[in-house]
């Protein structure tokens, strides 16, 4: 179905109000198929990010990223199927970047991930930027991602710490503050998430409060993250290291430059 199609004005302003949009059954299953054997690829030879969360832990899990350049299952996918287009409405823009592609594998019990925004990482700011998060296995209410609604439009809190319980702030001596303690007054947030279907898109802004898709015992969830960007945004740098590690990108530009650099490739426009 043409992005025109899928993409309503209705949505579009959903999404700029809450920050996510679940878009039901938006790919057909021959791009699903395409992206598992590319997940497979990936798992079977991970690339030079990947990394285990919580590693030597109870409920570790995987994620690799920045694979596009080396998966040709990947770059079939943004090349062809409808991801790049509903992503290019949904965000007003005519000319769409990667800023990179995810994987997130979660095997059997893995604990829940931490409340967190994305563009506390990132290099890049921007209204024009999200992330389509596709999964593989159907995700049950009870293991699906939460969203504070809205939380995208508020203040951008430091990095969260993905390795251990006991330090959780990713750059030190910052003046962003920390996460707030969601999970212990879950009452003040407005928290919201959903079952997600093989077939689904769930499209989230970077800056959204977002956690939680914890696993039990002989579950599975492989999912794909890829995050996209329009013509407004710009380079920033952070007070730490950002992820990924953009070697070199600092030489080249400089905060407020427009993101326009050979590790971003054009996929529209």
């Amino acid at each position: 179905m043409p992005a025109a199609d899928v993409v309503t004005d209705d949505m579009i302003t959903r999404y700029q109000r809450d920050g996510v949009l679940l878009i039901k059954q938006a790919l057909a299953p021959v791009w699903l198929d395409l992206m598992e054997v590319g997940v497979k690829r990936n798992m079977k030879n991970p690339g030079p990010y990947a990394e285990t969360f919580f590693e030597g832990q109870p409920g570790a899990f995987l994620h690799d990223f920045g694979n596009y350049d080396v998966n040709p299952e990947y770059k079939i996918l943004l090349q062809c199927s409808p991801i790049a287009d509903i992503m290019r409405k949904l965000l007003r823009t005519e000319k769409l970047w990667l800023y990179y592609d995810q994987i997130f594998i979660k095997e059997g019990e893995s604990r829940r991930t931490p409340w967190h925004q994305d563009t506390s990482y990132f290099i890049a700011e921007g209204s024009q930027i999200s992330s389509a998060w596709i999964t593989l296995e159907t995700v049950s209410g009870d293991e699906a991602l939460e969203f504070v609604l809205g939380s995208h439009l508020g203040p951008l809190y430091n990095a969260t710490v993905f390795t251990t319980d006991e330090d959780t702030e990713w750059y030190k001596n910052s003046n962003m503050p920390p996460v707030p303690d969601i999970d212990a007054h879950r009452e003040d947030w407005n928290i919201a998430s959903w079952p997600v279907e093989r077939g689904d898109i769930l499209v989230l802004h970077p800056s959204i409060l977002h956690g939680g898709g914890a696993m039990s015992a002989g579950g599975r969830r492989r999912a794909m993250s890829i995050r996209f960007f329009g013509e407004d945004v710009c380079y920033v740098e952070r007070p730490g290291k950002p992820a990924p590690p953009y070697y070199g990108i600092s030489e080249a530009l400089k905060p407020g430059d427009p993101l326009r650099h050979p590790y971003f490739p054009l996929i529209r426009g």
